[in-house]
């Protein structure tokens, strides 16, 4: 009995200390998220014919977005919007939401001619966080993990007539 009370106790010992990390690391990632001035987004498209590709920039501060078209290094658009805070906090909240975080490194082992998205956000000039997926055969390689498309997605919302600067 004695026995079988001393495991129970290194188990809830065990189970506490394992609640209180995962709530430190959530919330050191959530004051990250908060400490935001600055996103930029990248969308890298495939290699296809110039007349088709399609990379973008989005920067995005508390009062504008700004978004950057090209073809192969030629700017096709190039266009800046206002927003207002609340849909930079509402990107904040979709890094959090979606879960972006930087994970181990997973490398390419020859998949060609897929896509990649990058995120990167800063506090002013400091940079608190980049990471990059390549998305190639149905497999991700990289190290950003969570939903970035969601992320993409919730940034291009905020864009009026985003498909048509892709023409």
């Amino acid at each position: 009995m004695k026995h079988v009370i001393k495991k129970y106790i290194l188990i809830m010992i065990l189970l506490f200390a394992v609640i209180n990390i995962t709530c430190f690391s959530k919330n050191q990632f959530k004051k990250s998220i908060e400490s935001i001035t600055k996103i930029i987004y990248h969308y890298y498209d495939s290699s296809v014919p110039p007349k088709y590709h399609r990379s973008y920039t989005i920067l995005i501060t508390e009062n504008k977005i700004k978004v950057t078209v090209d073809s192969y290094g030629d700017i096709l658009n190039d266009k800046e919007f206002e927003i207002d805070s609340s849909q930079f906090e509402f990107i904040k909240k979709s890094l959090f939401q979606n879960k972006i975080r930087k994970g181990k490194l997973i490398e390419n082992k020859g998949c060609t001619g897929g896509t990649s998205d990058q995120i990167e956000y800063f506090n002013n000039d400091d940079k608190l966080f980049s990471a990059s997926v390549y998305h190639c055969g149905n497999k991700d390689y990289g190290d950003l993990r969570g939903d970035i498309r969601n992320v993409g997605n919730d940034i291009k919302s905020l864009i009026p007539d985003f498909k048509e600067l892709l023409k």
